[in-house]
């Protein structure tokens, strides 16, 4: 006999911000958890948003690539979601719905 499934529920993870191509995110990810590892404790989502900036210019070559600023604030939602064990490590500030 086989062992019945599990019917744990699985949290979904947060979807990607609207808008902010899915290569953003990874390398938005990617570097916040790097910057992480190095020891910080607090940091800037603008700082890293423009780092994934230089990177596309830079490394990748890409000069029509275009980073739009108000994905700041919508990333850095997104990576605390996906990443709740480093709460606190982007400062956010309360949404205006209009």
């Amino acid at each position: 006999m086989s062992a019945a499934p599990s019917l744990e529920l699985m949290t979904a993870p947060p979807s990607y911000p609207e808008g902010v191509p899915v290569e953003v995110c990874h390398s938005f990810e990617k570097l916040a958890l790097e910057v992480r590892a190095n020891g910080f404790a607090r940091y800037s989502a603008d700082a890293i948003l423009h780092r994934v900036r230089w990177h596309m210019h830079v490394e990748r070559g890409n000069r029509a690539f275009k980073a739009n600023n108000n994905w700041t604030a919508p990333l850095a939602r997104w990576f605390l979601k996906l990443h709740p064990e480093v709460a606190g490590f982007f400062e956010l500030r309360e949404r205006l719905d209009a």
